[in-house]
């Protein structure tokens, strides 16, 4: 076979060469998305072209782990086991987890030629893992339109209204007024991060027995509750409190269910009362119009650019994603920890010891780990075995012998602006010193979304409130929206992978996904909604994506028996210098990601979530459970069905 004009010495043919593709996977290459822009000219070009249209490739795919890195997912995580804990735990999780099933899902894109719909058909009784990551992806989108939608309606009061509508209280009935000023001369942290305990002292009283309770938000609860610590002459521990009273703004609403507790202070009232409109009965069939509406927008702009990209390209591109988006979460991390340490200053000065090391539940800790791990990693959706493919196209057949060191830096950026957005966070958390409080004892563990209030409180405080407002939830808005946009381009990859013939309806397709979508979304406009949303983000976060990623390794531990793939891989990997690591590690991988299933479903048995709504959220979990079996099924009736005889 002649080789490639471009192959270097460090390069390696592919089992499907670029010579023999259309052979051999003509079959499985869709022409309407499997280019971006410029790639149809990559292989006439001179190497200038080639090495600039894969340098914008992976560009383009740090960006989509970047934006991921902005979601709410990110700093609930770190607030509940403690910041630092949490990055010891997630820099793990990367190096055991997430940065070799990135490498896998990459390198097999570029092996196979293929996306999702073909890239796991080498075993055809696990053919449908394909699917069960489109129906993955097609779920997470619809979670993330929902709440880009939540994240522009704070865009738009922070935009038009003349007073910022989380500084006051409403009622139910969506009257507003003003909170109550209340003096608080002790707070007390209960075992969930959403309940203090007010607590209140007398002039005569000096002293407090104060048990020091679980600590969930990785901060110590005295420093930052204006606490001092001393011993008296006997040697014992004492607590006493300061005299400084604290004029804290309260609302008169109260909340008689369990989820969530109540809606004492503005910022946490306006996103459960007004916004979400969350009330006792969890009904699903009275409808929250604002959001309504707000998904509509969010959805038909989401449209509006599919149909721009198909009068621009004359097709779907599937990777359109801008290079300078990477850019824009460095900017709104570092915006948010500039917010959180100007606002420290308008708080007590007494923060000596702020913070501690410690986690209140260390495996529950190490499961949040590992699932943000394969979260910022895009795991368990096809985008990166689509990003493999198109590697594969600038490489011209051949091996990117770049691809380990590349990844490497890939997961280490990642680190690094997750530590600067739990950072962010854990400054706003120390802001937010006055939460929610009850005396009831929750669990909000696998709740994500009080993340918002918190952040609308700690933009209210200060100058510039409406301008930092609109640019911290303009810029939660846009990672959503970029997000769900990549996660729709990717399942629409995987269906015209699965049946070509559908590219020559492209835009109905496209069209038809939207509006299903866009049709379920509207279940989370609802009364009960939010707790839905949490519910379903939970399920297909904590479970789904771990389950889709066992499945790919067990294609991949039957893969790695051939020859050829050991060969390939020992290229892309440091050339040979580490194959021993490799056998190792693949090995060890499922084992991890078996462990994270269990514990994530343990924790999801006992998650504050309603359980009626627990039950719901595991209808799309079913549907990714079925895909593998169902598509096998219908493969094995393929081979096995008699063909019929020409003239019968």
């Amino acid at each position: 076979m002649a080789s490639s004009p471009h192959r270097t010495n460090q390069s390696m043919e592919t089992i499907l060469t670029f010579e023999n593709r259309d052979a051999q996977s003509q079959w499985s290459v869709v022409w309407s998305t499997s280019h971006v822009p410029g790639m149809d000219n990559a292989t006439g070009g001179g190497p200038g072209r080639r090495l600039a249209g894969r340098r914008k490739l992976r560009i383009r795919s740090l960006a989509l782990g970047a934006l991921l890195t902005m979601h709410c997912r990110v700093p609930a995580s770190a607030m509940t086991g403690g910041v630092f804990v949490f990055m010891l735990f997630l820099i793990l999780a990367v190096v055991i987890l997430a940065n070799p099933m990135r490498h896998f899902e990459v390198y097999l894109g570029q092996w196979s030629i293929s996306g999702p719909g073909r890239a796991f058909r080498i075993i055809p009784m696990l053919d449908g893992i394909g699917i069960a990551m489109c129906i993955n992806a097609i779920v997470r989108a619809i979670n993330c339109c929902t709440i880009a939608a939540i994240a522009a309606i704070y865009v738009t009061h922070s935009v038009a209204d003349a007073k910022l509508p989380f500084t006051y209280c409403r009622d139910f009935d969506q009257k507003s007024y003003d909170p109550i000023l209340k003096d608080f001369t002790a707070l007390r942290l209960q075992e969930a991060r959403f309940s203090l305990e007010s607590v209140g002292l007398s002039d005569d009283d000096d002293e407090y027995n104060f048990k020091t309770p679980s600590v969930t938000v990785g901060l110590n609860d005295n420093a930052w509750r204006n606490i001092t610590q001393v011993k008296d002459f006997f040697g014992k521990n004492n607590i006493l409190f300061k005299r400084t009273r604290h004029h804290i703004s309260v609302c008169n609403e109260t909340y008689t269910g369990s989820y969530p507790a109540l809606f004492r202070t503005p910022a946490y009232n306006f996103f459960y009362v007004e916004v979400v409109q969350l009330r006792s009965d969890y009904s699903l069939c009275h409808f929250n119009v604002y959001l309504i509406l707000s998904l509509v927008i969010v959805w038909i702009t989401l449209w509006i650019f599919i149909v721009v990209e198909k009068i621009l390209y004359g097709k779907l591109v599937w990777n359109n994603m801008k290079s300078m988006f990477v850019a824009i979460p460095w900017l709104w991390s570092t915006l948010l920890i500039i917010i959180g340490i100007t606002n420290i200053t308008t708080v007590q000065k007494s923060l000596r010891k702020v913070v501690r090391v410690g986690a209140k539940e260390i495996l529950a800790g190490i499961a949040d780990a590992l699932e943000v791990a394969l979260y910022i990693h895009s795991a368990s959706v096809g985008t990166e075995l689509i990003f493999g493919k198109g590697l594969n196209h600038y490489a011209s057949g051949h091996i990117d012998p770049h691809l380990n060191g590349e990844n490497v830096w890939h997961s280490g950026l990642l680190l690094l602006l997750t530590a600067l957005h739990s950072a962010g966070a854990a400054l706003c958390a120390l802001v937010d010193n006055i939460q929610p409080s009850s005396r009831e004892n929750l669990n909000m563990r696998e709740s994500s979304l009080w993340i918002i209030p918190m952040y609308s409180k700690c933009t209210s405080i200060g100058s510039y409130t409406h301008l930092t407002s609109t640019l911290i939830f303009g810029g939660i808005m846009f990672s959503y929206m970029a997000v769900a946009f990549m996660l729709l381009k990717t399942s629409l990859h995987t269906i015209f992978e699965y049946k070509v013939k559908l590219v020559f309806v492209e835009q109905f397709v496209a069209g038809g996904l939207i509006l299903s979508c866009m049709g379920l979304s509207l279940i989370f406009a609802t009364r009960g909604g939010i707790a839905l949303l949490e519910s379903v983000d939970a399920i297909m976060t904590g479970v789904a994506m771990p389950l889709v990623c066992l499945f790919e390794l067990v294609c991949m531990l039957y893969v790695y028996r051939s020859h050829d793939f050991v060969s390939d891989m020992n290229i892309a990997t440091e050339e040979n210098a580490c194959s021993s690591r490799i056998s190792t590690q693949w090995q060890i991988i499922p084992l991890v990601t078996v462990v994270t299933i269990i514990i994530k479903i343990t924790a999801l048995v006992n998650a504050e979530l309603p359980t009626w709504f627990m039950y719901m959220a595991v209808v799309p979990l079913i549907g990714v459970v079925l895909a593998v079996p169902m598509r096998a099924c219908h493969n094995a009736y393929v081979f096995l069905r008699p063909t019929p005889r020409r003239g019968t």
